[in-house]
């Protein structure tokens, strides 16, 4: 699946699903995952993934679930050379999901 994340004029990152009918304020990326995207765009503004739950050659980056609550998972981040932060989600992830999986693979595209 092949998400998409656009960083708004105040700096903001926000995750771009349309089919969600929530705030848009949930979709903000925030604690970490703000600066992971900072990390991987080449653009400063835009950052598309290819995200899969079970993992292939193609998808080398990783993100292991370390602590989950009512609100939201953290996510430690494997497989990235020099980003050494966590990375929060928020229950977004479930509308993505259906859940925050223990595992979530990548790679920057």
């Amino acid at each position: 699946m092949e998400l998409t994340f656009e960083k708004w004029e105040d700096g903001r990152w926000f995750v771009v699903l349309p089919e969600y009918d929530g705030d848009q304020e949930d979709l903000e990326m925030v604690d970490g995952a703000d600066t992971f995207l900072d990390y991987l765009t080449e653009d400063g503004m835009y950052v598309t993934v290819d995200v899969n739950l079970e993992k292939t050659e193609d998808e080398p980056i990783e993100l292991k679930l370390v602590a989950h609550d009512e609100i939201g998972g953290t996510y430690q981040v494997e497989n990235l050379e020099g980003f050494k932060h966590d990375v929060w989600l928020c229950n977004v992830v479930h509308f993505v999901f259906g859940e925050h999986p223990e595992l979530i693979y990548f790679k920057v595209l």
